[in-house]
């Protein structure tokens, strides 16, 4: 795996890493434009994990996987440019990233619950 994000605050780490997607279903390429810029490397399709860890053990992950772009760390980034987006047009486009660290976050809190840490974080 590739970290390709990473922020920690006190004991706790959010992660996010990607790894190689060999598994995609491409039923949806008609034209055949992806599976081209696939093979040819000019696309990457990949998996991405966002964790979160306390004292280093991971307590909660989200995963999503067919994720294709040019350049992976574009997934990472784009909701930057979405949100203005957004503020300009009033539209109300999304990123999956963002989505993603909410989820991990929302699991390493019921972890937390759960064990009956919550007091101790």
């Amino acid at each position: 795996m590739q970290t390709m994000w990473k922020f920690t605050i006190g004991r706790f780490t959010i992660r996010a890493e990607i790894m190689p997607d060999d598994d995609l279903d491409l039923s949806w390429d008609e034209t055949g434009e992806t599976r081209a810029n696939l093979e040819s490397g000019f696309w990457e399709a990949f998996i991405t994990k966002v964790s979160v860890e306390l004292n280093g053990a991971e307590i909660a992950a989200d995963w999503l996987g067919g994720s294709i772009y040019e350049n992976p760390s574009d997934f990472f980034t784009e909701h930057y440019g979405l949100a203005h987006f957004n503020r300009l047009t009033g539209a109300h486009c999304g990123a999956y990233f963002p989505d993603m660290v909410r989820a991990a976050i929302s699991g390493a809190r019921q972890w937390m619950r759960d064990a009956g840490m919550a007091a101790a974080a």
